[in-house]
């Protein structure tokens, strides 16, 4: 079980294999911040991609529910266990952390 800091260099790639990977997986996106607290965005429900646009250096998370973007992406990691990937945790410019938990981690 460990976590894996991605440089941006690698946002692109990274995400379009983990979207391919992810299709349909059951997720929950929850931003944190001291100013709001924990906020649950959606519940277990299927996530049908995940990308980075280098142009507008904006991650893109689209799921059945809503489309979440984070803008200027500071930091990301992945947690990974055994299993698979079960967590992607992204901070944007603002100092918001957004949490990509998924139900079933996922092997790549």
């Amino acid at each position: 079980m460990a976590w894996k800091k991605l440089e941006e260099s690698e946002y692109e790639a990274y995400f379009d294999k983990l979207s391919k990977a992810f299709t349909n997986e059951k997720v929950e996106i929850e931003v944190l911040a001291v100013s709001i607290g924990a906020q649950k965005q959606t519940r277990w429900i299927p996530l049908i991609g995940i990308s980075y646009d280098p142009r507008e250096k904006t991650i893109f998370i689209i799921s059945e529910a809503i489309d979440h973007h984070i803008k200027r992406p500071q930091d990301v990691q992945i947690h990974e266990t055994d299993a698979g990937i079960d967590t992607i945790q992204i901070t944007g410019s603002d100092g918001y952390e957004h949490l990509l938990k998924l139900k079933n981690p996922v092997a790549l």
